[in-house]
């Protein structure tokens, strides 16, 4: 069972965690990772289901060829037996055919011999070899039986478990959807102290490349999408900071982190969307606890005049569940 059910009525969201339900303004990123992380475990046990159910195919189709062998087997050798019958009790058999089947099974015997003591020994003795070699091969054909009973039954299972989980993949994705914005998520809850755009030239830069957003010291931030830690730097006007890279519908992305009281990442380091990268601070040039965070198209370049290649995170960071994780209004 999954710990959580997305349920949706008309335009409103609910994510049911175990017997209570929360609303959409109550989802946490924390609920995002959550279910990503289902959402990849449950595409890697796919994978392996559909490695098992090929698995198990091809191993009845190799029981079915070794049973069809057997079966061509059994029939030639009763066919065999057949022949030897015909031998040992040529007066009810047809004299051509009973010259025909004596020149297979002993050629080198003359027809008078047939009648002779050693040679109805020999087929007697080659008849009950042949019943011997029937009785082992319908013994190996019930054993085959069973054997191909058991792969059925192991495909059928593997089969019926890949399509549980390809039912439970659908949910868990309708659940991330819901809960995920299309390109990034607010990464902090607080208040928006300053926007994006022009500015008035007070800390060393005319255009304010991101947002501000303040909090208290050791308020948590998280990764806005789903990326890799390019780099981790502790100095300059940035203070402590943190750059991620995106790789989002086929276009890069970098956002930038600034002025954290604790770094929690590590360069390298993938992430999910809404997993904790760190903690807002006051460190570098900060006029108090805020993180300022900025979304640049392509890799990070930096200018204080201008836009250069970033973006108003609000025209492309959304919230979570419809509910916005920051507290402000904008």
């Amino acid at each position: 069972m999954w710990k959580q059910l997305l349920v949706t009525f008309g335009t409103g969201v609910l994510i049911l965690s175990g017997t209570s339900a929360v609303s959409a303004d109550q989802i946490t990123p924390q609920d995002l990772v959550k279910t990503t992380k289902s959402l990849q475990q449950t595409e890697q046990r796919i994978q392996t289901s559909k490695q098992s159910v090929a698995k198990a195919k091809r191993h009845v189709e190799t029981i079915d060829q070794s049973a069809k062998a057997i079966d061509q087997k059994i029939e030639q050798t009763k066919s065999k037996l057949a022949s030897f019958e015909t031998a040992l009790n040529p007066e009810t058999a047809d004299k051509s055919l009973f010259k025909q089947v004596l020149s297979t099974v002993l050629p080198s015997a003359k027809a008078e011999a047939a009648e002779s003591e050693e040679t109805k020994r020999d087929l007697q003795a080659k008849q009950a070899e042949t019943k011997q070699s029937l009785k082992a091969l319908e013994s190996k054909r019930a054993d085959v039986k069973a054997e191909r009973q058991q792969a059925r039954s192991a495909h059928v299972a593997a089969y019926k478990q890949l399509k549980g989980q390809a039912a439970q993949l659908k949910d868990l994705k309708q659940q991330t959807a819901a809960l995920a914005p299309d390109k990034f998520m607010m990464p902090a809850t607080g208040r928006l102290s300053q926007g994006y755009g022009p500015a008035s030239g007070q800390f060393g830069y005319t255009f304010h490349n991101g947002l501000d957003i303040a909090a208290n010291v050791g308020t948590p931030i998280y990764a806005a999408a789903a990326g890799t830690v390019t780099d981790v730097k502790s100095g300059g006007l940035y203070g402590k900071h943190v750059f991620i890279e995106h790789e989002i519908d086929g276009q890069k992305w970098t956002t930038v982190y600034a002025h954290m009281h604790k770094i929690e990442v590590k360069t390298g380091q993938t992430l999910l969307q809404g997993e904790g990268i760190g903690q807002i601070g006051n460190t570098g040039n900060s006029s108090g606890p805020h993180l300022h965070f900025e979304v640049h198209q392509g890799e990070y370049a930096y200018s204080s005049s201008s836009a250069g290649n970033t973006v108003n995170p609000m025209d492309v960071a959304e919230v979570l569940g419809g509910a916005s994780p920051i507290k402000a209004t904008y």
